[in-house]
């Protein structure tokens, strides 16, 4: 059984509506998912050929490779898709399905189904207008029964109301963006980031000028309402230096040279003196192939004789490197 602290990014999504990509190429929508209610696992999914009379097929769950808002993909054929069977048996959910409140007079409809990618065992739902105006997402532990085009939540109203919204991935989007705009320090990187947001989780990726300022902008998007998660792979030019640094005193044809390593949210200079132009060639190499690099410039000249390396700081201002060998960054 899979550990219930699986992150919210690596869950399978699932929204009614969306498209179906076979192996070879896209072959209709998501129609229905169906439950084992014993176990609380999806065991198929209902996909319609085409969206107006087109008929649905369901696919076992160990055909399932992703699922995302950007669609459903999976391991089979279209010819494999068009030839599976027309029923399954368990209780099949779509978005007309009901959401209902024990004990209460609360209903609403099914948004969206997640569940553990392992086994399909349901993780969490959303669902639209179980508090009035609202769309909330539910944990697993609050749902109490699944059947045919239904699904029971207990809950207190004070754990209902303490509940996190669910809001479209377009309106965290906006929000998302916004913050980051009005982080004013902010400006000059905003050519080197990019963020998204895809079933409720923010993903940061790109090129920040330092990692400091990465937090800040985790820390910031932390307090979106609806947003579940953050992952973050900006790269800030501060560790991206140390690390290039590391890179070449690591390589056995770089490493007895002293190399200055300039970041510009990934856009890194190279300065100094090498002693043969293979030697350069092969700094260039290693950098533009390091994870984060966006492009490689160098000023690097080829000395045979060169024992020093004058490099240049980032404010301009030339200074010298008085213990050869090692490897000078530059950074804010």
């Amino acid at each position: 059984m899979m550990s219930k602290s699986t992150l919210i990014s690596e869950m399978q999504k699932f929204h009614f509506g969306s498209r179906v990509l076979c192996s070879d190429g896209e072959s209709g929508i998501l129609a229905h998912i169906v439950f084992d209610s014993a176990t609380r696992r999806l065991t198929y999914i209902g996909v319609k050929q085409s969206r107006l009379f087109g008929k649905t097929v369901y696919l076992p769950f160990n055909t399932l490779v992703e699922a995302t808002g950007e669609g459903i993909t999976l391991n089979i054929t279209r010819a494999e898709l068009a030839a599976a069977s027309t029923t399954a048996q368990g209780a099949a959910l779509d978005n007309k399905s009901t959401v209902e409140r024990a004990d209460s007079a609360n209903r609403g409809t099914l948004l969206l189904v997640a569940t553990h990618p392992e086994n399909g065992e349901l993780a969490y739902i959303a669902a639209h207008h179980l508090r009035p105006g609202h769309d909330t997402l539910l944990q697993g532990q609050y749902i109490t029964n699944i059947a045919p085009g239904h699904i029971s939540v207990t809950i207190s109203d004070e754990a209902l109301n303490a509940l996190p919204p669910y809001r479209p991935d377009n309106e965290l989007q906006r929000e998302v963006e916004n913050i980051i705009f009005d982080l004013t320090p902010l400006h000059i990187d905003m050519r080197g980031i990019k963020a998204r947001v895809l079933d409720s989780v923010l993903y940061l990726d790109g090129n920040i000028s330092s990692t400091l300022r990465g937090d800040i902008v985790h820390d910031q998007a932390l307090g979106v309402p609806g947003l579940l998660e953050i992952k973050s792979n900006l790269v800030g030019d501060d560790q991206l230096a140390a690390d290039i640094a590391m890179a070449l005193a690591q390589d056995s044809r770089t490493r007895d040279l002293s190399i200055g390593v300039y970041p510009r949210l990934g856009d890194v200079r190279l300065s100094g003196s090498v002693h043969t132009s293979q030697q350069k060639a092969a700094a260039e190499e290693i950098v533009r192939n390091f994870p984060g690099v966006r492009s490689v410039t160098h000023d690097l000249v080829v000395n045979p004789k060169a024992g020093m390396l004058q490099v240049m700081s980032s404010t301009g201002v030339e200074s010298e490197d008085k213990v050869p060998g090692k490897y000078i960054r530059h950074t804010k």
